[in-house]
């Protein structure tokens, strides 16, 4: 077994260096104080790929994903996106789309201003704009409560809504955290739906989830995180078919 996940969808010694055609991350650690989060996280991505990663509170999961984001800069270790390295690169930072387990949404404004705001945040205007939101709107199939107050909207719409302000920038590689955390049902199928769509379409997805089902349903392989190194007791497991 190994501890270098490789997930893609290439067969295996035809697969084109990850470093340049998609997410490589290198001996990735990080610290808090005497506190070592990660320690060591090797693994490749491919476009039209997902993996899922599980683990126990406090196994690093978010912190994986605000250092693939670049919220975070690590101790030590090398992230690199279609070549171009992160830390406070702004080209590797638009090829992003973070999606907290927090709702990133605005209370007094509609669904579809919020994602406005988060166009314009990302430094789209005009015909692009509206673009880049019409686009956020179809991925996550959202049209029918767009011009809803996000304060009116049930718990599911705003996970939903949550999702399409982390596609507004056209993000290649979207990380996910807890996406459907506190939601029914039906709008938990909706959002795996999405997710399932974003790799059909050529996008990257990592998603933290702590229902293996859930990650099973969208995700090529999953890999476990505990005490921030990769499980080495549990092989990376591939989607269920």
């Amino acid at each position: 077994m190994t501890t270098e996940p490789i997930i893609r969808t290439e067969s295996a010694g035809h697969a084109p260096d990850a470093a340049e055609r998609g997410l490589a991350v290198r001996g990735l650690s990080k610290s808090y104080g005497k506190e070592n989060v990660l320690r060591g996280v090797s693994f490749s991505l491919l476009p039209g790929c997902a993996l899922g990663v599980c683990g126990s509170n406090g196994a690093g999961k978010t912190t994986l994903l605000h250092l693939l984001a670049s919220v975070l800069q690590p101790d030590s270790g090398v992230i690199t996106l279609f070549g171009i390295q992160a830390g406070r690169s702004r080209a590797y930072r638009q090829k992003i789309g973070l999606v907290p387990q927090e709702i990133a949404l605005s209370a007094r404004l509609t669904v579809r201003q919020n994602l406005e705001f988060w166009s314009l945040a990302s430094g789209l205007k005009g015909r692009e704009k509206d673009k880049a939101v019409e686009e956020a709107v179809r991925l996550t199939n959202i049209g029918a409560f767009q011009d809803k107050r996000v304060s009116r909207c049930s718990g599911g719409m705003c996970r939903r809504a949550n999702l399409a302000a982390g596609l507004v920038g056209n993000p290649a590689l979207i990380l996910l955290d807890e996406p459907t955390a506190g939601i029914d049902e039906e709008n938990r199928d909706a959002v795996l739906r999405s997710v399932a769509g974003l790799v059909q379409e050529g996008r990257m997805v990592i998603m933290v989830n702590h229902y293996h089902q859930e990650l099973e349903a969208v995700c090529g392989s999953i890999i476990t995180l505990k005490d921030g190194s990769l499980d080495e007791s549990a092989a990376p497991a591939p989607r269920a078919r």
